[in-house]
């Protein structure tokens, strides 16, 4: 602490001195100014450090005591460290869920491109004129099936969604991915 005090007021003065004798240039001036706070953050950082070290060891050779405000502070410190490990134990969960709802919006992303590519496919194929028009209208009433199937699937995985963000008491709006997420969910009709 005291070295790095003495080095301040060491370079302080140093520049001080060479600014009346003009042997600093204009040009370097910058790079002392630099220089000197650089200097002044670490030792800003160094008190910083050396206070906390004081604070830490004062607070640890009270917790060696054994009176009621070691006790308290005991306590407290349990409490703290059993609510970082519910904090840390609830982030793991929340990823493991953000993880889940990024997983279904991907497979319900490819169950809708699927189905455009289907009905895209059965288009074009009933625009041509086939001898076997029966078969194909059959295919086109199974395409269709396939397509309710879908739909009724995107509107499960939305719900079961929707669900997952209410279950969780989390508020979407304060959060930019859960609420690009919850916005980008479309408007199906609620299924019976």
């Amino acid at each position: 602490f005291l070295k790095s005090k003495y080095f301040i007021s060491y370079t302080c003065g140093l520049t001080i001195v060479n600014m009346v004798n003009g042997m600093i240039k204009k040009t370097n001036l910058p790079e002392y100014i630099s220089e000197l706070e650089r200097v002044k953050t670490l030792h800003f950082n160094s008190t910083l450090t050396l206070h906390r070290m004081q604070m830490w060891h004062a607070i640890g050779e009270k917790l060696n005591w054994s009176d009621s405000e070691a006790d308290a502070l005991k306590a407290i410190s349990d409490r703290c460290m059993g609510l970082c490990s519910h904090i840390k134990q609830l982030q793991q969960e929340s990823k493991k869920l953000q993880d889940e709802v990024t997983e279904i919006q991907k497979n319900r992303l490819e169950m809708k491109r699927l189905t455009h590519e289907k009905i895209k496919h059965m288009e074009e194929s009933s625009k041509k004129e086939y001898p076997d028009m029966e078969k194909y209208k059959a295919a086109l009433e199974k395409g269709q099936a396939n397509l309710e199937k879908y739909k009724k699937m995107a509107i499960m995985t939305q719900n079961v969604l929707r669900g997952i963000l209410l279950a969780c008491k989390v508020n979407w709006l304060d959060d930019p991915k859960l609420r690009d997420i919850a916005m980008t969910l479309e408007e199906f009709p609620i299924s019976e």
